[in-house]
């Protein structure tokens, strides 16, 4: 089912990402000197290659996908084996990303560096601030929440 799985390149992505922070399509095909139909065609085809991913991603994990979307790199679902809410985010700079609610033990782990770099690299997509004073997992939880709030749905 997914022998063409593809992410987006890097043109689509950048495309992808400016159309996410709302900028025009007219604006955007003036700024790379290309028509807006190019334009709408390469958001067309990111998205339907983030839908797949988040698809694919949600299959192998085992997560029942509840919102999925492919505009805004997102997709919430519930996974069973691990009895937890499971975010997939999809970034043009961190590829696709698996999170899982939980009570970390943030301080001990072995990933915390890359936990960290990541979120702080969602938050600058999402222009959304995070408390200094929280450990990792409950940042994660308010970037969540602040993302699913802005799509309507929380």
């Amino acid at each position: 089912m997914f022998h063409s799985l593809r992410f987006p390149t890097q043109q689509q992505d950048f495309i992808w990402l400016k159309r996410r922070q709302k900028i025009r399509p007219s604006v955007l095909a003036k700024e790379l000197n290309v028509s807006r139909p190019f334009i709408s065609k390469a958001q067309r085809i990111a998205e339907g290659r983030i839908l797949q991913l988040f698809h694919h991603t949600a299959r192998v994990n085992r997560i029942k996908l509840k919102h999925i979307s492919s505009r805004y790199g997102v997709a919430v679902g519930y996974c069973p084996s691990v009895q937890s809410k499971a975010y997939i985010i999809y970034s043009p700079n961190l590829g696709i990303q698996t999170w899982y609610t939980h009570k970390g033990n943030c301080r001990d782990c072995e990933s915390k560096a890359i936990c960290t770099q990541t979120l702080k690299q969602l938050s600058v997509e999402w222009m959304i601030s995070l408390p200094q004073n929280q450990s990792i997992s409950e940042n994660a939880l308010v970037l969540f929440k602040k993302i699913e709030e802005r799509l309507g749905w929380i």
